[in-house]
């Protein structure tokens, strides 16, 4: 099956740190997106971001995972790519109800800093993935998805330690300015496979 590299960054509702659905990013094709960063009752980042390719031709590019190797080996390069990112201040839309307006999220907790543009470099991924949390509970693995592709960052698109106003506490505890990596595309299939990455 062929797919931009646009349709398959964007095509994705998330892409997954977790699971849960708790830590993710997202992009969209109008240059817009969401990372969220939150645990159980807890959320310390819902913000929305703007997106861009540093080379914007790349987006264009056609590619054809289901020929791009077998999911169930070890993961294989299918795509890499600069992209710059910045936080807004903004709250992401399905967090903006009455209850959370008094909530200490985004540009309460962290630095002017975090809201600047930072491009990093990316590379998709296809293998058979868990996620990054799940990959710590190896206990859990049986009851958890599997994944067909992966973004793996340069560098965490969390801000980092020095970016948060006082990162004492769950920021540190939780250390999500290390979070490099978000799944995509779950594969229910893959799970009989059994590889982990």
């Amino acid at each position: 099956m062929s797919e931009t590299l646009l349709s398959i960054l964007c095509d994705e509702d998330f892409w997954y740190w977790d699971s849960n659905n708790a830590n993710t990013i997202s992009l969209k094709k109008n240059g817009k997106g969401e990372l969220v960063c939150r645990h159980e009752l807890n959320i310390w980042i819902a913000a929305e971001l703007e997106w861009k390719l540093q080379s914007p031709e790349s987006v264009d590019q056609v590619v054809d995972i289901s020929s791009s190797g077998d999911t169930h080996k070890d993961p294989h390069l299918i795509s890499q790519f600069d992209i710059e990112l910045t936080l807004a201040k903004r709250c992401i839309p399905r967090m903006r109800r009455l209850e959370t307006q008094s909530w200490r999220i985004n540009e309460s907790l962290l630095t002017d800093d975090a809201f600047m543009p930072k491009t990093y470099t990316v590379r998709l991924e296809k293998g058979n993935f868990l996620t990054p949390y799940d990959a710590m509970r190896p206990d859990e693995d049986q009851y958890t998805p599997r994944f067909a592709l992966r973004l793996a960052f340069n560098e965490s698109p969390y801000p980092p330690r020095h970016e948060w106003k006082d990162p004492g506490g769950a920021p540190d505890a939780m250390r999500m300015w290390e979070w490099k990596d978000f799944c995509g595309r779950k594969s229910p299939g893959l799970k009989a496979h059994g590889v982990r990455h």
